[in-house]
């Protein structure tokens, strides 16, 4: 009776077990992507988003609206929901709309103005005066102390210069303008010693500099000539000599008095962002990104024969990777955490998307787990190694280690790589201590890395062809998919703090 009692237990057991497996059906782990498939996808999507009738993708044109629209589309097409918060109802969008500008000195002769006045003694600084404000379309200047620094001064504090215009040396613009930010002067009066210089600096100005619209952080500059020049110096006179304050600044009892005038661009584009909700609430998020602007088509003089710059490689290429890696993780089941994939504007002109993502997220940056940047990534072979922008900046290191082993991929990290460190859209996240790294075997394979920058980069010719190499952008789509699992999974990566 024992034994049969317990012969009926197991075959009870063995019953309830069968009926539950039935109840639940079996998870097949899926086969691995064919490269040659994957290739395919690839050079499907890259020809489409690098054809003439897109028109090199620049911000705010026709090429701009067939862009969002394809990325909206194949958004929807692998899975994914709107990401952008539209209202207090919950409702969610697929864009992240912002302005850029970009303000250049007026071509017009005497259209700024400036007079420096100390004591009952004035001199006019506007002849061959440019100007240019990164804050302001029209700025005026009433009563603005002078104030320049100590010659050995080295860091500056902050705030150290706000509300004052700076008088400075074009030989030191190099040494110190890279802290003027935190500084805070309303304007820097740069002179000029020579004519040389003068043009070397008018002509950068000129070129104006693309910002968000939203960035008010950028003192103005008016640069003197070298005969403007003299006038100040000689009207500052002995008091350049002065005891400069604990912040190396020297008070110089001198106004300035003018207005700049400037000519302003102002583009509306937007980010296209996407989201894959994850399993576990409140665990996270991981992201992917990649831009998609590019030079448009009038990226060469008007007499060249062919005036749009594709950018097939530069960024067609990531963005075709990103999509797809996205597909191929998905397909597998959600993640454990939230999957934000981001399409950013405005790459080109100075990283602006993911600046004007990071100024105003979706999700709080604190939550994102681990981000991975894609760009220029149609470049080398199948079996190339890979590298890491940001290897030994961010805890991801041992984790993509461990996937890149799975998959057979070896690292090649090396240090003239870090000099694109700041060139591409991660950076925006990775300064602001969100884990951001470029896995890539595009620039792990320096020759074919450096033909491209030297040929097609940035140029007519990076346009698709049949002959475009896409095997080592199909393992890095195979590697991306990996992390996405990895640094998605609660188990395989709990998280960890940036140092």
């Amino acid at each position: 009776m024992v034994a049969g009692s317990i012969k009926s237990i197991f075959a009870g057991g063995a019953l309830l077990l069968l009926a539950a497996c039935a109840g639940v059906p079996a998870t097949t782990p899926l086969p691995p992507p064919s490269l040659d498939a994957v290739e395919a996808d690839l050079a499907r999507d890259i020809a489409a988003l690098a054809d003439d009738s897109f028109g090199g993708r620049f911000p705010g044109t026709e090429g701009e609206r067939k862009t969002r629209a394809w990325l909206i589309e194949k958004y929807a097409a692998i899975g994914l929901e709107p990401a952008v918060p539209s209202g207090p109802d919950g409702a969610r969008e697929w864009t992240q709309s912002f302005t850029v500008v970009r303000r250049r000195p007026s071509e017009q002769p005497g259209a700024s103005s400036a007079r420096a006045t100390r004591g009952g003694r004035s001199v006019d600084l506007s002849m061959g005066l440019i100007g240019v404000d990164g804050a302001q379309d029209a700025p005026g200047f009433a009563d603005l102390p002078l104030v320049g620094l100590d010659p050995d001064v080295e860091d500056l504090r902050p705030r150290s210069l706000a509300n004052r215009g700076l008088v400075l040396p074009a030989s030191d613009l190099m040494r110190l303008g890279g802290q003027m930010t935190a500084a805070e002067p309303r304007a820097m009066i740069i002179t000029s010693a020579d004519q040389a210089t003068f043009d070397g600096v008018a002509s950068f100005l000129k070129r104006g500099r693309w910002q968000l619209d939203s960035d008010e952080g950028s003192p103005a500059i008016l640069l003197l000539s070298p005969e403007a020049s003299k006038k100040l110096t000689g009207l500052i006179g002995d008091t350049a000599k002065r005891k400069p304050d604990s912040a190396g600044v020297i008070a110089y009892d001198t106004i300035l008095q003018g207005s700049i005038a400037q000519e302003v661009e102002r583009i509306e584009t937007a980010n296209v962002v996407g989201r894959l909700p994850g399993k576990v609430e409140g665990s996270g998020a991981v992201l992917m990104l990649a831009h998609w602007d590019h030079l448009g088509d009038e990226c060469r003089p008007p007499e060249a024969a062919d005036r749009i710059c594709n950018g097939a490689v530069d960024n067609a290429s990531g963005l075709a990777v990103m999509t797809e890696a996205v597909r191929l993780a998905a397909r597998q089941g959600q993640l454990d955490r939230d999957l934000i994939v981001l399409a950013t504007s405005s790459e080109e002109l100075g990283l602006l998307g993911a600046q004007a993502f990071v100024a105003d997220p979706p999700v709080p940056l604190p939550t994102i787990a681990a981000a991975f940047n894609l760009d220029t990534m149609a470049i080398a072979p199948r079996g190339a190694p890979i590298s890491v922008i940001g290897w030994g900046r961010t805890p991801l290191d041992p984790g993509i280690g461990i996937v890149a082993d799975q998959l057979g991929r070896t690292l090649a990290n090396a240090d003239w790589q870090n000099a694109f460190l700041r060139r591409q859209d991660g950076w925006a996240f990775l300064s602001r201590d969100v884990p951001t790294v470029l896995v890539s075997s595009a620039l792990a394979d320096k020759d074919a890395f450096d033909r491209f920058m030297q040929g097609e980069y940035h140029g007519p010719a990076d346009e698709f062809s049949t002959g475009i190499e896409l095997g080592g952008a199909a393992e890095d789509t195979v590697l991306h998919a990996a992390l996405l699992r990895y640094f998605g999974s609660l188990s395989k990566y709990p998280g960890a703090r940036m140092k």
